[in-house]
């Protein structure tokens, strides 16, 4: 059977074979003696061989799209990180990229976190569970539109906004740059946001349909909120009851059922609250609108007084004005609560810099304690550019730079706070994190959450999840829980408490509390002097230090102190064997030994020494038999008289003015 098979081919190639095959006109490049199948022939491929191919090729497409469509589901994928993310930040700006994401996030397309918590990253704050503390940062999610797919992701905690009262589209563009060498951003956004109504209306709508989904899955939960009427449908007559007649129905039923606004099981939602540029930079009439307007959709709220990029709001940290602030936001928060009986405590918290000195972040410490904040966000970016960036290209631009250069700063303000109020006040960190180990140094400084933004858009959606594996991983290793390890590395402070018994002086530390205070008030006084043109202290004793230098054309002047230096101590202090050392630095003292002795001894001081000498040197002796002044007289004030003549009076006053201009704070 082979063999004729063989033969029939070798016929059909065959010369008289190929001539009757091959039409008469023959496609170009094809080399003689070079095989061609006719069109007959090609029609002679079995249609159903055909058929099953093709349906081959097409599900085995769809199954390969199918399960890389499922593997990228899973945020664990590799290729979040290693395809996604770069190809965005190769092809887009950070502005559009997070536009991009929050779309992606917001229709559902996002990645979810398939993972399991371990427990030792379960903590809680301000009374509320966490399965986990990573969060995510204010500044991703401005306008509230991807809540829900931030929590796929993995969040224990979502920060939405800045919000602003009303809406405003923030600082010209572009706006955003990367420093990729870095893995840091610089912005200058301005707080864009849609403004409090627009945002009001989407969490609105986010738990209308919550609810919805709700009261469709069963009528036990529609009979348990009072149905009038059974026996029509419970489910229409709910929503009709809830969303026609009591507009906040739907958070009335939250907080009955003990749902956090979050809609997630042991997960928590904070609103970040802004200020328009508009408003008068003392004003606090935004910051309790926002409370007022978006306090009943959160677990809790944020007051942001340290962003760099809306003029005059960082000086809102102040404590004087903060103090005054934060008292009015929490009567405000006070409100909130009272109009809902069922609602819990709502957590406020403040939102600090990192550019703060400590004594400006203990006044914040304290502020916070005194008004009855509930926490700390430490840090915000930073207007400084630390030493050592790589990415020199967009170093210089204006904004707030983020990322890990940031985090030096906030560990360091973070560990100040904690100190401080001696962790009475949950903090928590933000500034720099990218790993496991990120997390970790601000749990020991003194973090009882931590939250990212940057990262996020250099490491792509994966990255909540690999930071919980590398975190867990590290925290079994030292043999303890996210909640131990909250301010182990942050020195402990005993408090100082005398025993009421004893007599005792001034409690520890507190010369060095004093020394610190007398500095501060020193260049506090400082800086107003200055404000007035005026010298300061530490200028005029700079002064006094430089060496006295004598004009070399004052022959009259160095003359005239070579009389007072021998009255003083006998010893010329400008000549040398009678040659003048003009201007040149002398081996002796500026201030010779004697006037400080004589000083010392008749209890006067310096300047009266040297103004005698100076008295006795130029005092003229005039004889009882001299002869009357011919020329000019003038009176003095003690009511003698002296010879006067102007041309030697406007000659010695031309004399001064020479040398005062050739040193002005010359002291003798």
């Amino acid at each position: 059977m082979a063999s004729s098979v063989r033969r029939a081919t070798l016929a059909r190639l065959s010369v008289g074979g190929v001539r009757h095959a091959i039409p008469s006109g023959v496609r170009l490049g094809v080399l003689p003696g070079q095989a061609r199948w006719s069109s007959s022939q090609r029609k002679t491929v079995n249609p159903f061989v055909r058929l099953v191919y093709a349906q081959l090729v097409t599900i085995t497409a769809l199954v390969g799209g199918a399960a890389f469509g499922v593997y990228c589901m899973d945020s664990r994928a590799a290729v979040h990180r290693y395809v996604f993310a770069p190809l965005i930040q190769l092809f887009t700006d950070p502005e559009t990229a997070g536009k991009i994401g929050i779309k992606v996030l917001e229709y559902g397309f996002g990645p979810r976190d398939c993972g399991v918590d371990d427990e030792v990253l379960r903590t809680e704050l301000f009374g509320k569970s966490l399965t986990n503390p990573i969060g995510m940062a204010a500044g991703f999610d401005k306008q509230a539109q991807a809540i829900d797919g931030l929590f796929d992701l993995g969040f224990g905690m979502v920060e939405v906004g800045s919000v602003t009262p009303e809406p405003q589209p923030g600082n010209p563009q572009p706006r955003a740059f990367r420093l990729p060498l870095d893995g840091a951003l610089i912005n200058r956004f301005g707080f864009n946001s849609d403004g409090m109504k627009v945002v009001r209306e989407r969490l609105q709508v986010r738990l209308e349909s919550w609810v919805t989904r709700v009261l469709a899955a069963g009528r036990a939960l529609v009979c348990d909120i009072g149905t009038e009427n059974r026996n029509q449908d419970p489910t229409q007559l709910a929503r009709a009851r809830l969303f026609s007649t009591y507009p906040d129905a739907d958070v009335r039923l939250l907080d009955e059922f003990g749902v956090p606004r979050s809609l997630k099981e042991d997960r928590v939602l904070a609103i970040n609250l802004g200020k328009n540029k508009t408003s008068r930079e003392e004003s606090v009439t935004d910051y309790v609108e926002g409370v007022k307007q978006l306090g009943p959709y959160a677990d809790m709220v944020v007051v942001n007084v340290s962003s760099p990029n809306t003029p005059g709001l960082r000086r809102l940290q102040r404590r004087s004005v903060l103090e005054g602030l934060l008292r009015d936001v929490v009567r405000a928060r006070d409100g909130v609560v009272g109009a809902y009986d069922g609602h819990a405590k709502l957590p406020l918290l403040v939102k600090v810099s990192p550019d703060l000195t400590e004594s400006e972040l203990h006044d914040i410490s304290d502020a916070a304690e005194n008004t009855g904040i509930d926490g700390i966000i430490v840090s915000n970016t930073t207007v400084t550019r630390p030493a050592g960036l790589l990415s020199h290209d967009r170093v210089h631009e204006t904004g707030g730079l983020s990322g890990p250069p940031v985090k030096p700063l906030a560990l360091h303000a973070l560990s100040v706070i904690y100190a401080r109020n001696r962790g009475k006040i949950p903090l928590i960190g933000c500034g720099g994190i990218a790993s496991g180990a990120d997390a970790l140094e601000f749990a020991k400084a003194g973090a009882s959450a931590v939250q990212l933004y940057t990262a996020l858009g250099y490491q792509g959606f994966g990255l909540p999840r690999r930071i919980k594996d590398e975190l867990t991983t590290l925290l079994k290793q030292e043999g303890t829980t996210w909640k131990q390890a909250v301010g182990s590395g942050v020195k402990a402070i005993e408090p100082y408490a005398p025993d009421a018994a004893t007599q005792v002086g001034l409690f520890p530390g507190a010369q060095d509390a004093f020394d610190r205070s007398v500095v501060s008030l020193r260049n506090e006084i400082d800086h107003l002097r200055h404000s007035f043109d005026a010298p300061s202290a530490h200028d005029t004793e700079q002064r006094r230090a430089v060496p006295f230098q004598v004009d070399p054309r004052d022959h009259a002047y160095i003359e005239l102190l070579d009389k007072v230096h021998r009255v003083l101590d006998h010893t010329p202090h400008f000549e040398d064997h009678g040659v003048h050392r003009l201007g040149l630095p002398q081996p002796e003292s500026s201030v010779p030994e004697q006037p400080l002795t004589t000083a010392s001894e008749k209890n006067l001081t310096q300047g009266n020494v040297l103004h005698k000498a100076v008295r006795d040197v130029t005092r003229v002796e005039v004889p009882t038999d001299a002869p009357a002044p011919t020329g000019p007289t003038r009176t003095t004030t003690s009511g003698l008289r002296a010879e006067h003549d102007p041309a030697q009076a406007e000659a010695r006053a031309a004399r001064v003015q020479s040398f005062g201009d050739a040193d002005r704070h010359r002291v003798i």
